[in-house]
């Protein structure tokens, strides 16, 4: 019987975060970044916010989250537009003083006039002089020149294209359109640089870096890293006097014969059939790490493949990582229904009628949106959709949300229907006065968890505004990944392990809650520091920073665990037959202690962030997170499964040894040698003397020596990752999938006898 005491502080954990999040998410609504009506400069009328909301709409049609950022949030291979816009603004107002009161170039100007010149502009930029009461923003003089620049440089840079920025000509063939991305552009660059009514900062927090127009790191970041911290020690102090206190990790008794008799057991026909969804799992992992590793060719050598240049106009960089983002979490998705799909029928015995006849449906379904929305991506990006097909069927416009909204109800609809599987299988166990807080019962609750925070993705809406839009996004993106995947993969650890014979089911269930606990409440309102510099109130900084500088704390207890889940394979030796998928299952513990928490928690606090936001260090830390994690976990699972489906003279461990081994190397490689080595070097860029993020993200940046060096040496992990790791892996399931075991198992039969 489970505590009483450890359901009512998983219910509180998870109520509570929430409740917390959308209080912080309504006050966050009526504090956005104003749309002005009109942006006038004298007389005359410049944009207004139909412009400027069509410009976000271009944005989003032609996937430029894919090809650049705005406020710090999108792809770091190109501008962010906002810090692009904001210092092009500094620049040109410059120009403008210098030309109007000194009648010569700004650059030739002495050191005491252009003293008075940067006073001045950045006086101006930080005056707020948008009108509450009327709705209009006005604009100096210098700042009407300043936006005609920044139009005029848009209008180019999209209709001729540009090398540096992996830009191809044409991109944007309207020069409506052309004319209202730059208004939205502008309007990013403003909001960055005006102060918010009443106070010392920006709409953005003083993101980004630019020294040139006033921005650096605001007061209120120093004061809430130094709390950051302080919580960290003392929190992690506490869950490690919980976790001896209370003997959360107890052993318990180990019975590895059941591990064999469920390798060797027979096999219901949906069981089987999991082994198809493995299949495509792994050749969409394929996809992914060829197309990653396309885009990493285009990250030094853009708009070119040794000679072949046909291959950038047909698959530019914004479309390859499109493609590069959904194809992770297509193959992770696929792997991990699969799974459940083979684990179900184990936890009951049996498979309820028609199960396999669903799966065969699941399975179409699963491959139905997973082509459809990747070529609908296609045709948006090429602006092959008319009207307002490119939204539906298209591409939406949002990092890890590129899919077109019919492709996303679709998608949910197949995890509507996982679930539905799932269940029917299990719902024995939630029969009245049985116990509701066991092992498969969190198992269940974790996919229910999984199916309804996808949901958030829906009110993600075009007519919204774009800071409540990336707000509901990060439901999807921060929660769903570092919560409820985390909920998620620590049930399903802990069923396997104990299904397997190697932890006492006590001692895994104490370790669930323990780690749930944890994940919701770090997880959930941690979600706060994606929010310090996007248009959101100034109070993000102190809650997200307090709360994601926690995160690391459940993963620390993980990695804990995973060495002892080590230790038990060696006590018990060789004959164990999952050797090598629970390999996968102790890396996927330590990615996440390294990725998900030791790249992750530098990055959290407020001036850490502050810094790097919008850097490589992002970037390796969302790939050590995303993949190292929950990819880890995704193959484990499906050696598991398969290990159990594949009769058992065809069980090969020579290539699964070589992908550990590569795929393990290869990522800590581009992990540690590649990656976080220039988000170190890009660091520099935003934090020196005269620069910011617009230099970190400029051609100066990306075409220096030692950026091209870093990046020319990808080829190494990428060669490593994909021929020695995802190949072998590939051939072994083409090689073994019509060697399956027979369906012995009829519908209501029991498996075990």
């Amino acid at each position: 019987m489970v505590s009483r005491v450890y359901k009512i502080v998983l219910f509180l954990a998870f109520v509570v975060s929430i409740i917390f999040l959308l209080i912080g998410g309504y006050y966050t609504s009526k504090d956005t970044v104003p749309y002005p009506g009109k942006v006038v400069a004298g007389d005359k009328i410049l944009t207004d916010s139909g412009a400027i909301k069509s410009g976000e709409g271009v944005w989003q049609k032609y996937g430029l989250m894919d090809l650049g950022s705005i406020w710090g949030h999108g792809t770091i291979r190109g501008p962010d537009f906002s810090a692009q816009s904001l210092h092009m603004m500094g620049q040109e107002m410059r120009n403008y003083y210098a030309s109007e009161l000194y009648k010569t170039p700004y650059i030739q100007l002495d050191a005491g006039s252009k003293a008075a010149v940067d006073a001045r502009v950045i006086s101006e930029i930080k005056e707020n002089s948008y009108d509450y009461s009327k709705d209009v923003l006005t604009l100096t003089p210098s700042q009407a020149y300043a936006y005609q620049k920044i139009r005029e440089y848009y209008q180019k840079i999209f209709s001729e294209g540009s090398r540096d920025y992996n830009i191809l000509p044409g991109v944007i063939k309207s020069e409506n359109e052309r004319d209202d991305l730059a208004a939205f552009f502008f309007w990013t660059g403003w909001a960055a640089g005006t102060n918010r009514p009443g106070k010392d900062y920006t709409y953005t927090t003083n993101w980004p870096r630019d020294p040139s127009v006033g921005n650096d790191l605001p007061a209120v970041s120093i004061l809430w890293t130094y709390v950051s911290l302080l919580a960290m020690i003392v929190a992690l102090g506490i869950v490690v006097y919980i976790i001896h206190a209370y003997g959360f990790w107890g052993g318990g008794p180990q019975n590895p014969e059941v591990a064999v008799a469920i390798a060797n057991a027979p096999i219901t026909s949906s069981q089987r059939k999991a082994g198809m969804f493995f299949l495509v799992a792994i050749a969409l992992f394929l996809a992914q790490t060829l197309v990653g590793g396309l885009m990493s060719h285009y990250t030094v050598n853009p708009l070119s493949f040794y000679g072949l240049d046909f291959i950038a106009t047909l698959l530019p960089y914004n479309l390859i990582k499109s493609w590069h983002l959904q194809l992770a979490i297509f193959w992770i998705a696929v792997s991990w229904i699969g799974a459940s799909l083979y684990l179900s029928p184990l936890l009951i015995g049996k498979e309820p009628k028609h199960q396999g006849l669903l799966v065969n449906v699941l399975f179409i379904a699963v491959l139905i949106v997973a082509v459809g929305s990747l070529l609908g991506e296609a045709a948006g990006i090429k602006g092959l959709l008319s009207g307002d097909l490119w939204y539906w069927f298209g591409h939406q416009g949002w990092e890890f949300m590129e899919l077109g909204r019919i492709w996303q109800i679709l998608l949910f609809l197949g995890l509507v229907i996982w679930l539905f599987l799932v269940y029917r299988v299990v719902k024995s166990i939630f029969q009245k006065g049985k116990e509701k807080g066991d092992l498969p019962h969190m198992y269940v609750y974790s996919a229910i968890a999984i199916v309804g925070f996808y949901a958030f993705t829906f009110l993600v809406r075009r007519e919204i505004h774009i800071t409540m839009a990336d707000y509901w996004r990060w439901w999807m993106v921060h929660i769903w990944v570092e919560s409820i995947f985390e909920f998620f993969a620590v049930a399903i650890i802990a069923l396997v392990t104990v299904s397997l014979g190697l932890a006492g089911k006590e001692g895994a269930l104490k370790v669930v809650y323990l780690s749930a606990v944890l994940a919701f409440i770090t997880g959930i309102i941690g979600t706060g520091h994606h929010l310090f510099w996007f248009g959101d109130p100034a109070f993000w900084v102190g809650v997200g920073g307090v709360f994601s500088t926690l995160e690391p704390i459940p993963l620390i207890t993980l990695v804990a665990r995973a060495w002892r889940e080590q230790s038990h394979m060696e006590k018990i030796g060789v004959k164990f037959p999952y050797k090598w998928p629970m390999r996968f299952l102790i890396a996927s513990s330590l990615w996440n202690f390294l990725g998900a928490g030791a790249f992750g928690f530098i990055l959290t606090t407020p001036v850490a962030n502050y810094y790097e936001h919008g850097t490589y260090l992002t970037t390796n830390h969302g790939h050590t997170a995303l993949f190292g994690v929950y990819g880890m976990l995704a193959i484990a699972l499906i050696l598991i499964a398969y290990r159990g489906i594949v009769k058992p003279e065809f069980w090969d461990e020579r290539p699964i040894k070589l992908s550990f081994w590569a795929l393990n190397a290869g990522f800590l490689i581009m992990s540690l040698g590649t990656l976080f080595l220039a988000g170190l070097l890009q660091l520099g860029y935003t934090t020196s003397a005269t620069g910011g993020v617009w230099y970190a993200r400029s051609p100066e940046f990306f075409n220096s020596p030692t950026f091209q060096l870093l990046g020319s040496l990808r080829i190494i992990p990428d060669t490593l990752i994909i021929v020695f790791g995802v190949l072998p892996l590939l051939y072994f399931l083409v090689t073994t999938i019509t060697r399956r075991k027979e369906a012995t198992i009829k519908e209501e039969e029991l498996i075990f006898r």
